[in-house]
């Protein structure tokens, strides 16, 4: 057991405790990134969506981000979240966040795990007390926490096990991340930007150098319609007409829960996540309903983010559940996807919170193609995503491993043989 480990406050731990850097956050790549509590809510930073900041040379050096440094949120909801910075792009951290710089006694990966423990957040806990209508708390009440720490060695044993595991789950996001993008590429070559047709018109003899599967299935030529140039023969449409659309329906709070009771209950961009939504409220008298492998779309605050149902799921009033009215789903999902500028101005119009009804919903114009060329790109694209809920899938069992050894290991009451023993037996 880890009872002989010596107990230390975290302050003494550090070499450096620092506040962050107060200025407007922008999407223009002029200065460094500008990390905020938002870009590490998810328990991961995704650099590729961190806006930037201008900042003066001075200026940034001292909030220059560096690998193994650790951020925690100080103020909001989020209050005690944390962040391991690991091999950062050129970046500097906002005021609400605090740096940790980990001194030589202890490993920083190490500390960053225990910062997600139980343990911290009874301390957190603690310290935030009734503070329900703006929680904060100060770098130096949050750096008084005490934590057990043993030997460097095994800090670093320990910190290797999580993190394994996690670089693992973050892998697994890289390649969800390229295989979208694939995937999405044939979306907009096929049905925005239309360049097997665009080939078969510049080479008709050859059809562009198209595998004849796919060239078969396209025109070689375009004509007019409202919604400007179109492949001939294929026809403008209506989300409402190509798609069949529930709206969700919240019930009585009182039916709802977190015990598992009912089945899951997605209510919009707090249920989602990168693809597939997480169970955190269950509902044991659902109105509306979506099936495994429908797309969700939040319709309220903000209107336009899309996940894909993994199970059957019902939706509350913030989330319509849509489906290709010849089933095709991978269709549908990136269907979705490429609405956005049109869900971007319900976001904007809303007088206080963006929403879209289901009338607007079903009237948003888009062009409906021949259905062989449906058919190929599910038949394709679905390969594609499922290789996406495969990896997902694992993530989830990986991130189930890592949240049941970290309070064990950090407490010492799983050593480390046993842990790597623990391992192999799951086979990572």
């Amino acid at each position: 057991m880890g009872g002989e480990w010596p107990i230390r406050k975290l302050a003494d731990l550090c070499n450096s405790v620092d506040y962050g850097y107060t200025a407007s956050a922008n999407d223009t790549p002029i200065g460094p990134k500008f990390l905020r509590i938002t870009d590490i809510v998810s328990g991961e930073i995704n650099w590729d969506t961190v806006p930037y900041c201008e900042i003066d040379k001075s200026t940034r050096l001292k909030f220059l981000l560096h690998h193994d440094d650790v951020v925690i949120a100080r103020t909001g909801a989020t209050t005690g979240y944390s962040a391991y910075i690991a091999n950062p792009p050129d970046a500097v951290f906002a005021s609400y966040l605090v740096r940790l710089k980990i001194g030589p006694e202890a490993d920083s990966r190490f500390v960053s795990y225990f910062l997600k423990s139980n343990q911290f957040w009874v301390y957190m806990r603690g310290v935030l007390g009734d503070k329900s209508a703006q929680p904060n708390a100060s770098a130096k009440t949050m750096t008084q926490v005490t934590l057990p720490v043993p030997p460097l060695k095994e800090q670093q044993a320990i910190a290797h096990i999580l993190g394994t595991l996690d670089d693992k789950i973050e892998l697994n996001r890289q390649m969800n991340k390229t295989l979208e993008e694939m995937a999405r590429a044939i979306f907009k070559s096929w049905f925005v930007d239309f360049l097997p047709v665009r080939a078969k018109m510049a080479a008709r003899t050859q059809a562009g150098g198209l595998k004849p599967e796919i060239a078969k299935l396209f025109p070689d030529s375009f004509e007019n319609s409202e919604l400007g140039e179109i492949p001939k023969g294929w026809k403008v449409s209506t989300v409402g007409q190509s798609f069949r659309l529930t709206m969700g329906q919240s019930p009585p709070g009182s039916t709802y829960n977190e015990n598992g009771e009912g089945i899951p209950f997605y209510q919009g961009r707090s249920d989602f996540g990168y693809r597939f939504p997480s169970r955190r409220v269950f509902c044991t008298a659902p109105t509306r309903f979506a099936e495994a492998g429908d797309t969700l779309v939040s319709v309220r605050a903000p209107v336009g983010d899309v996940n894909i149902a993994n199970e059957l799921c019902a939706v509350g009033r913030g989330v319509a559940a849509i489906l290709h009215r010849n089933g095709y789903k991978s269709f549908t999902y990136y269907s979705m996807k490429y609405l956005k500028d049109y869900f971007d101005k319900f976001e904007a119009e809303g007088t206080v919170f963006g929403s879209i009804n289901k009338s607007d919903f079903e009237k948003l114009p888009l062009i409906a193609p021949f259905s062989g060329v449906l058919e190929l790109f599910d038949r394709i694209v679905s390969a594609i995503d499922c290789r996406i809920k495969t990896n997902s899938y694992e993530s989830n069992n990986l991130a189930a491993m890592r949240d049941a050894l970290l309070p064990k290991l950090i407490s010492g009451e799983l050593r480390i043989k046993d842990a790597e023993r623990f391992l192999k037996e799951k086979t990572i």
